[in-house]
């Protein structure tokens, strides 16, 4: 009886153990913060329309924002972006030509964040918001002195896939693919021209879409 009474003890504190273990352990695992600063700097590619991918080339997307967990990593924010194009002068039949592109805009965003463990997270979000198209080149500077103005909402999904910098660090770091689409459909106006050489009226059809891959930075606060 007395041996039964130990093997019992033993298996109720082992168990014991196992489960605080494993509670310890299951603990150490949930990052679940309040919220975070981002920034991030990507490089557009594979633009469309026709007209525009063949007439810009782009050198820089990306801003910063702030995020909100509301519940159990669904997330909700604002953000400001800015996205940079410049102009192809080999579009235009080696015309003396030079310019660019500037999209600066704002947005709102809803998303949703899971840490897979300690130190990694995967975070799938939707900004929507509104962007100033300004195209600054030198055929609107000679024919009405300045830039083209023109605006438009535009949509962008976007995956991040994070790192902490250490398990309890608050700094992360992240690899970024998105995919921006500006409900705008490029013509040659918005370069002051009546005619672009060699590019077609087709060419102009359909919205401005394209592709950037970059990386963020984001600060956590209210680690739970």
């Amino acid at each position: 009886m007395d041996n039964l009474r130990i093997h019992i003890k033993s298996v109720l504190f082992i168990g014991t153990i196992l489960c605080v273990g494993n509670l310890t352990y299951g603990q150490a695992k949930i990052f679940t913060p309040k919220g975070s600063f981002g920034v991030d700097i990507a490089v557009p590619t594979k633009a469309n329309n026709a007209a525009f991918q063949r007439t810009f080339q782009g050198l820089f997307n990306g801003g910063l924002d702030y995020q909100y967990n509301v519940y159990k990593g669904i997330t909700v924010g604002m953000g400001l972006k800015y996205a940079l194009f410049n102009l192809n002068s080999f579009a235009f039949d080696n015309a003396e030509i030079s310019g660019a592109y500037h999209m600066p805009g704002a947005y709102l965003t809803v998303g949703y964040e899971k840490f897979t463990n300690e130190r990694v997270s995967i975070n799938f979000s939707v900004r929507a918001g509104y962007s100033f198209l300004l195209s600054a080149n030198d055929s609107c500077t000679a024919i009405q002195g300045n830039m083209h103005v023109s605006e438009s909402v535009f949509v962008e999904p976007q995956i991040e896939v994070l790192l902490l910098s250490e398990k309890i660090s608050p700094h992360g770091f992240s690899f970024q693919l998105g995919y921006s689409i500006y409900f705008n459909e490029f013509n040659q106006s918005e370069l002051c021209m009546t005619e672009i050489k060699n590019i077609l009226p087709e060419d102009y059809q359909g919205i401005t879409r394209y592709l950037s891959i970059g990386f963020g930075y984001r600060y956590y606060f209210g680690r739970d």
